[in-house]
């Protein structure tokens, strides 16, 4: 069934690449929002995990800061983590597979894009851009996949391409992921005893994507109210390192020493590929609406599991428009 899904959506966008949209559902393009421009958008990510619901919201703040530099802050809570590392870790339940956990704010993760190249054809562009990400989180992520959204706090940077002609968009992003080191307890199993200190070191992350958008109607524009209909292919993937642990910490009389992670396959150093293929409506030119579905396909995130759902809605708000 998926792989007859898979064929149906790639004969949809490959039959008529000539026209396109580049407001990709997961991935962001190289193009800016305009100065002065605010955008607000929520989304969510939702997977079924054994016979708990995992979600999480976002909330994206984006302003066109100049004409080539966008800035970005997105908060979000989900019910992924505890604020401390499992029982025994790393040794049993990890990860911890449908264990129920709290709704937990997570943290900020900051991020800025700027465009450096721009070139522009008869109804074409090429765009390129860097961007920078940096993420506060206060949680205890228990797996070795970084992700600076909602996983874990540190840096990334990276470069984005994207081309547009006509209806068809394509862009690629590849960037990397440095995790900070996680410091704190892990809990005794029996309530009322003291925890042991532990050092969690992710390893080093590099993500890339390959998205691909299409602009089903309208043909021709008539007006700013017409409804636009896009569809999305985007494939997105993952390479990390694995995950390094110490317990034990001298300053608490408590002899230091490394945690063996080599029989945990989610500890481990991994890579992966998803398909995302993805539906999105725009009304009145600036009210967003889309909606897509991950499926492995080469390998599989530790992090979640399939299919993992996602839905977005997003406005924009000029405040250098005059008034007429």
């Amino acid at each position: 069934m998926k792989q007859k899904v898979f064929y149906i959506i790639l004969l949809l966008f490959f039959s008529r690449l000539v026209k396109a949209q580049e407001l990709f559902p997961m991935a962001e393009p190289a193009s800016n929002i305009p100065k002065g421009t605010l955008g607000v958008r929520f989304f969510s990510e939702t997977y079924n995990e054994v016979d708990r619901l995992r979600n999480m919201f976002a909330l994206k703040l984006m302003y066109g800061l100049t004409p080539r530099l966008t800035i970005e802050a997105t908060p979000n809570v989900s019910n992924h983590h505890n604020q401390q590392l499992p029982p025994e870790f790393p040794t049993h339940n990890t990860p911890q597979i449908g264990v129920d956990h709290p709704y937990l704010f997570n943290g900020v993760d900051f991020y800025a894009k700027y465009r450096f190249l721009s070139l522009d054809g008869q109804n074409s562009h090429f765009r390129a851009a860097i961007y920078g990400e940096y993420s506060v989180l206060d949680v205890a992520h228990d797996e070795a996949e970084p992700t600076l959204l909602d996983d874990n706090s540190g840096w990334g940077a990276g470069l984005i391409a994207t081309y547009l002609k006509n209806h068809f968009a394509a862009s690629f992003t590849g960037g990397f992921i440095k995790p900070d080191i996680y410091t704190g307890n892990v809990p005794d199993p029996l309530p009322g005893l003291p925890g042991v200190p532990a050092t969690v070191t992710y390893g080093n992350g590099y993500n890339y994507s390959l998205s691909f958008g299409y602009l089903l109607s309208p043909d021709s524009y008539t007006s700013y109210k017409q409804t636009n209909w896009n569809i999305y292919m985007e494939f997105i993937g993952k390479d990390y390192d694995p995950v390094t642990m110490t317990v034990g910490n001298v300053s608490y009389k408590l002899p230091q020493y490394s945690i063996n992670t080599s029989g945990n396959k989610a500890l481990q150093g991994h890579y992966y590929l998803e398909l995302y293929p993805g539906v999105q409506c725009i009304l009145l030119s600036d009210l967003r609406i889309d909606f897509s579905l991950g499926f492995p396909v080469v390998n599989r995130s530790y992090v979640h599991f399939y299919p993992v759902y996602n839905f977005g809605i997003q406005r924009y708000f000029d405040f250098h428009k005059k008034k007429r």
